[in-house]
């Protein structure tokens, strides 16, 4: 290399014709290519043919064919870093889903076929919808145009669009090329939505339906303050006098309750702010009323106060929203980590393909 830029120094100051000069600059670019660019590219080849192997090593764990890894490779460029996280990453996935079908429409056969192979068919309730395709059919919502609002839920979502079907509501003004946005709940009570073009309308079963672009992106805004989580742990209301309830305001005395005084039930979702509790009995209870909730957490008795703020029932069925208040630090400290034992448990089992 030195005697390169020797001579080269040599020419550059020996002669000032063209010539001279556009062999040197030929010198210092083989030099340049020579030590830096080739090496670097040598290194960046080695390293891509690893991530490739390793890419398609692992996918053999999920039984994807030789095509459907080629495929997942060949659009992974935004993932070069961790490739594999399309194997574990459900946002991922659909977003490299997306980029597949808007490329080659002919690969739509496919992408179910990977999608079921991966366990990203059901997403569990805990995960937040990070795109379209996450929405479940029949999602009850409303569509929003022209600062009005229209009840419609989801007829149908495939890997190239969703379709959104009217409510009990004949027509709209929404016309082709329009742009609507699509607001509803979601499971873990979040307020999600998205916006985007409609390419089609059509009739189906006395329904208008509208046939929507896939978006990767939904907003979601938190409507509660306490994460909570989905279960069936068993547990009971008890009912206390006057005189049961004074003595815990005064005193902060829980009441002993005789296990006959005790109605049995289901709590249904829980957080340190509040619990869904269900029985098959109809309490004679109203909304404000306070009470007591005995349930057992990692082998250890809870009991805790709270506030019913609302009630709902069906067949045989009577849900009551409870508010708790007056956590103990020991109490809140055991819910939260019951909740956050029992999300990674249901996390593990999911990337499992098992729910």
């Amino acid at each position: 290399m030195t005697n390169n830029l020797q001579e080269a120094v040599n020419l550059w100051y020996g002669s000032s014709n063209t010539e001279n000069i556009i062999v040197v600059l030929i010198i210092l670019l083989s030099v340049i290519l020579l030590f830096f660019l080739i090496p670097y590219e040598i290194v960046e080849i080695k390293k891509l043919r690893k991530l490739k192997e390793m890419f398609f090593q692992e996918s053999l764990q999920y039984g994807l064919s030789s095509l459907e890894t080629s495929i997942l490779w060949k659009y992974s460029k935004d993932y070069r870093w961790n490739p594999t996280l399309i194997f574990s990453n459900k946002k991922a996935f659909e977003i490299t889903a997306s980029k597949i079908l808007k490329s080659n429409p002919s690969f739509r056969g496919l992408i179910p076929s990977i999608r079921h192979k991966l366990g990203f068919e059901k997403i569990p309730w805990f995960l937040p919808v990070s795109g379209t395709r996450d929405i479940d059919l029949y999602q009850i919502g409303k569509i929003i145009f022209n600062e009005r609002e229209y009840e419609a839920t989801v007829w149908e979502n495939d890997d190239e669009y969703i379709y959104l079907a009217l409510y009990n509501i004949q027509n709209t003004p929404i016309k082709v090329g329009d742009n609507i946005t699509f607001s509803f709940i979601t499971n873990d009570y979040a307020k999600a939505q998205f916006t985007s073009r409609v390419v089609d309308i059509f009739e189906d079963a006395g329904k208008i339906v509208y046939k929507i672009e896939h978006v990767d992106k939904v907003i979601r805004t938190p409507l509660r303050e306490a994460f909570r989580i989905e279960l069936n742990l068993k547990a009971f209301i008890y009912m206390p006098s006057s005189e049961e309830l004074e003595e815990y305001k005064n005193n902060n005395l829980l009441p002993e309750p005789e296990e006959e005084s005790l109605i049995e039930g289901v709590i249904k979702d829980l957080s340190i702010g509040g619990i869904r509790f269900c029985t098959t009995f109809s309490i004679p209870i109203n909304i404000e009323s306070e009470i007591f909730l005995q349930f057992n957490l990692y082998n250890k008795d809870i009991i805790v106060y709270g506030t019913i703020k609302n009630k709902t029932s069906s067949i045989n069925n009577y849900c009551y929203g409870i508010k708790l208040e007056n956590l103990t630090k020991d109490q809140e400290e055991s819910i939260r980590n019951y909740i956050i034992e029992q999300q990674r448990l249901e996390l593990k089992t999911y990337k499992l393909g098992e729910i």
